[in-house]
């Protein structure tokens, strides 16, 4: 009887260190941000002084060229649907790659007429897709 108990003991501590194990794995692999995603985060490099510039991180798994830009608000009409680094407005346009996993940060010289004004980076994703994602800032 004292062998069988044994037994379920040794069996119980197996099972919970191995299952330990597989979820520690799991979880390690889902928390990276480059396993099998497809994403882009771009931010200001300080919310608090959005002339400091912009920054992006390629979370596609592939490198990519990024096109940057400023785009003025006509008249606080524009929606983020409609901006695009082709618009005629758009100023201080540049184009990056950017490598896989890496970051890159875009500076610009902030314009000295007052208003709103857009950041908008422009990218193809896995799919070749052409994708945007914009940032606004105001001046007064």
């Amino acid at each position: 009887m004292k062998s069988y108990l044994r037994l379920a003991e040794v069996i119980v501590i197996l099972s919970i260190l191995i299952s330990g194990f597989v979820l520690f794995a799991y979880e390690r692999k889902n928390n990276d941000p480059d396993y099998q995603k497809n994403w882009v985060a771009f931010y200001f490099t300080d919310s608090n002084l959005p002339g400091n510039g912009a920054a992006l991180e390629n979370h596609l798994g592939i490198d990519t060229q990024f096109t940057f830009c400023l785009v003025p608000d006509n008249n606080d009409l524009m929606e983020p649907t409609d901006l695009s680094c082709s618009l005629e407005t758009a100023q201080q346009s540049v184009t990056k790659n950017v490598t896989a996993g890496k970051s890159e940060q875009w500076s610009y010289s902030l314009p000295e007429k007052k208003g709103k004004y857009w950041i908008v980076t422009e990218y193809k994703d896995k799919d070749s897709v052409l994708k945007t994602k914009d940032l606004s800032f105001e001046i007064n």
